[in-house]
């Protein structure tokens, strides 16, 4: 049997019913590939629900909206931001169930080009991380000391889809703006390091190459629509970031404004207090790690940070065999006014870890790798570099896996893997084989339910009165015509 000929949703959809098992039901969505890359949904049994064509290689998460379209990004064809290491993204692209491309846009010029990981918003926007290019001049003009050619910083852009190969920015934040340095007193960002834990020192970290730009390796963001706030992850300082998302674009540039009243200053941070400087090497929590992420409302955890920690084991970066990864979850010291308790002279909490699953030789990955938390209160985890995901409960036992190349001959890596649960569509009124279009095989199933007093259906209740009966019949009877 070839496990990746699709098989019809609905069919999965009844199949899961009558599942017992400990393995959370949900279907798994990755997408693979450098050249011409694909994106997959998959059930538990490793079958393929349904396959996406790309026309080029995919930049990070890959995303399932309710309506059954995707969201992704693609390398871009061109960019101007050196021999960057990591993925390169820069064109955006979303598809319906059949591959039809809705929405194709691009956004990158000389001097800003998006890479690694967005996030979709409720609102049908999306944020994204991108390098902005600072000469090596800027750059000392604002303390920094060891610089040879080009910096390239962090901005995060809301953009917003317009038509079908169109946007708009609608909201920016640049780190740029809360830099410090306490090696010029007379640059207008000196100040003492410790005294500033909001504001990130210029100093901090090595470039990936020291004749690029690459500084902060920034690898992950997510959003949490609960607290509007925003949390990214820096590989080279070993560091995870939350920022407020309430502000303004000019807010965002200042120190005060938004939901915080700090502007677009750092709300929270944690991994590394070294940084600014409240710690040392033995307060370290984080290692070269990727994939934070909150645990969304209403699911076990709630809230709380899950982050995957690479953890390479040769600090020179020459052996990338070597290491052993861990996923932890953190709870963030969130207090009511949507700020972070800090302690006077202390680094942020929490000191430790409130889970921790790995850590020893369970699973490695030195580039990408997440996971994310399921409503039953297992982990999903993808190991970008073995190749895997898998699947933890709550006794920390791996109960279910796949090896997408061993298993289905799938070539390249994945970034994040997510698993949504079954119910995860919005199927519109009067969709009764789930199928996304109201036709007679919709009418010839509510006719049977009236006929047979069938069970009750949500999809058939056209009139919301709790009840099916031939009202519903002639209101579905309408749309139809009216197509």
């Amino acid at each position: 049997m070839d496990r990746r000929r699709p098989i019809p949703v609905i069919l999965y959809f009844v199949l899961c019913n009558f599942c017992v098992c400990d393995v959370y039901n949900g279907i798994t969505l990755f997408s693979n590939g450098t050249g011409q890359s694909h994106t997959y949904l998959i059930s538990n049994d490793h079958n393929f629900i349904n396959i996406w064509d790309h026309s080029s290689g995919i930049v990070g998460t890959p995303y399932l909206l309710t309506d059954r379209t995707i969201v992704v990004q693609l390398r871009s064809g061109t960019h101007h931001f050196g021999n960057s290491h990591g993925p390169i993204g820069g064109r955006f692209n979303r598809m319906d169930w059949d591959g039809n491309l809705l929405w194709d846009f691009s956004y990158h010029d000389y001097t800003y080009h998006p890479h690694h990981d967005f996030d979709p918003l409720p609102n049908g926007n999306i944020l994204v991380l991108c390098w902005e290019k600072k000469t090596a001049q800027q750059a000392q003009d604002l303390g920094r000391i060891d610089v040879i050619n080009e910096m390239w910083p962090l901005k995060i852009v809301e953009i917003e889809p317009i038509g079908q190969d169109s946007a708009e920015v609608i909201w920016e934040w640049h780190i740029w703006d809360h830099l410090i340095q306490d090696v010029d007193s007379l640059l207008p960002n000196y100040g003492q390091i410790s005294a500033h834990p909001e504001l990130v020192n210029i100093n901090l970290g090595q470039f990936t190459n020291p004749v690029e730009g690459d500084w902060l390796h920034s690898n992950a963001i997510d959003y949490d629509p609960v607290i509007d706030q925003i949390v990214f992850s820096s590989r080279h300082l070993d560091e995870i970031f939350i920022i407020d998302h309430s502000t303004t674009t000019a807010d965002a540039a200042s120190h005060s404004g938004g939901n915080s009243g700090m502007g677009g200053d750092i709300l929270y941070r944690w991994g590394n207090p070294q940084n600014y400087g409240r710690g040392n090497g033995s307060n370290k929590m984080l290692n070269d790690q990727h994939g934070v992420n909150w645990i969304t409302e209403n699911l076990p955890g709630s809230g709380n940070l899950l982050i995957f920690n690479n953890n390479p084991l040769d600090s020179t970066g020459q052996d990338n065999s070597l290491g052993n990864s861990s996923v932890v979850e953190i709870i963030t010291p969130l207090n009511n006014n949507g700020t972070y308790d800090l302690p006077i002279d202390s680094a942020y909490g929490p000191n430790d870890y409130h889970w921790i699953f790995g850590g020893d030789t369970s699973f490695f990955s030195h580039f990408q790798s997440g996971a994310f938390r399921m409503p039953n209160g297992n982990t999903f985890i993808t190991v970008s570099q073995e190749k895997r995901l898998f699947e933890v409960d709550t006794s920390d036992q791996i109960i279910w896996e796949y090896y997408f190349e061993i298993e289905s001959g799938l070539e390249g890596n994945t970034a994040r893997a997510q698993k949504y649960s079954p119910n995860h569509f919005i199927f519109p009124l009067g969709d009764m084989n789930y199928d996304y279009t109201l036709d007679i095989y919709d009418l010839t199933i509510i006719s049977e339910i009236i006929s047979t007093e069938g069970d009750f259906s949500v999809n058939g209740d056209m009139n919301l009165d709790n009840m099916i009966d031939d009202m519903d019949l002639t209101l579905l009877i309408e749309i139809i015509m009216d197509q």
